[in-house]
């Protein structure tokens, strides 16, 4: 049986443009994002993978309509999207991500890549076109620059 592991990340939009890392393990262009720690929730996940990968502050940009409370007065933020992938990775057997995938803005920080990526840009929708990425990744973030592109 492959390995299943819980995700999350960021489609992080600035100018027209998304936030994409060259990951070192897979060989291709990803948004920023990883493994859900113990008793951590996905949107706190994004937030704080987004962080440690890039050095950026980010605020998840979410659909008010469509937030939830549980019981405990938690707000939980929908994913803008959530991709079931078998992930290539090039040292170890391939498995699968169920990734929850948000959209943020920059809130401040300064732009830097750690040791998981080998590079880091920003793309706009003619870039995306061309970038060794996965397709699911590359169709949610054209989908992701024609909803927000204009508006940040």
């Amino acid at each position: 049986m492959e390995k299943r592991c819980m995700v999350a990340g960021c489609f992080v939009i600035e100018k027209g443009k998304v936030l994409l890392l060259h990951h070192t393990k897979i060989g291709l262009w990803l948004p920023p994002g990883g493994h859900l720690e113990e008793n951590e929730f996905p949107n706190e996940a994004a937030i704080r993978e987004t962080k440690e990968e890039t050095g950026l502050d980010v605020e998840l940009l979410c659909n008010d309509a469509i937030m939830h409370t549980d019981t405990q007065s938690h707000t939980l933020e929908v994913p803008f999207t959530i991709i079931y992938e078998h992930v290539p990775y090039k040292t170890e057997p391939p498995h699968i991500h169920f990734d929850m995938s948000y959209v943020a803005k920059v809130r401040g920080g300064i732009l830097n890549s750690n040791k998981e990526s080998d590079d880091i840009g920003w793309f706009d929708s003619k870039e995306l076109e061309r970038l060794e990425t996965l397709p699911s990744v590359r169709n949610i973030a054209l989908e992701v620059l024609r909803q927000y592109g204009n508006k940040l």
